[in-house]
C-alpha cells in the first residue's frame, strides 16, 4: 500500500502510486539540510521531497531533451540511516556545479533540479553531462 496522488498536466491525468516511503525522522530535515548548504528550491519541489522522502513512483518513466528514456527508481531520503540518502552524494559529487539531486534512476544517475537554469534535468554519471527532462 502506498501514496496515490492524481496528477494533472494539461488534459492529461494521471495516476501515481507512490511505494517505500520512509518518514522523516526530523520533519525540519529537509529545510535544515538546505539552509545548511544554502540550496533554493521551488516550494512544490521541497513539500515533494518531504512527502515522498525515499519512495518509488508507479509512473516510471523520464525522457530527456535527447530522447533517451531513462527508468526513474527513488526519491532521495533525509534519514542519515536509510541506504540512498542525500548525505552520501551532496555537496560531495557535485561541487563546482549548480545542480541539486533529489533521485536517482536505475542506472546510477541522478535527477537534479538546475538552480540556474530553474529546471529538472538528469545527470548522466558516464558522461557527467546534464539532459532536460521534458516528460516524466
Amino acid at each position: 500500500m502506498g501514496w496515490r496522488i492524481r496528477l494533472q498536466i494539461g488534459d492529461k491525468a494521471m495516476e501515481i502510486t507512490w511505494k517505500y516511503i520512509k518518514p522523516l525522522n526530523d520533519p525540519s530535515a529537509v529545510n535544515n539540510y538546505l539552509k545548511a548548504h544554502k540550496v533554493d528550491l521551488p516550494q512544490r519541489l521541497i513539500k515533494s521531497i518531504e512527502q515522498f522522502n525515499g519512495g518509488r513512483p508507479s509512473e516510471k518513466q523520464i525522457i530527456t531533451s535527447s530522447k533517451r528514456e531513462y527508468v526513474f527508481k527513488s526519491m532521495l531520503s533525509y534519514n542519515q540511516t536509510d541506504r540512498e540518502t542525500i548525505y552520501s552524494v551532496f555537496p560531495d559529487l557535485f561541487k563546482g556545479t549548480h545542480l541539486f539531486p533529489f533521485a536517482s534512476d536505475a542506472a546510477g544517475n541522478f535527477i537534479c533540479y538546475d538552480m540556474k537554469m530553474k529546471q529538472c534535468v538528469l545527470l548522466n554519471h558516464e558522461s557527467n553531462q546534464a539532459e532536460t527532462i521534458v516528460k516524466w
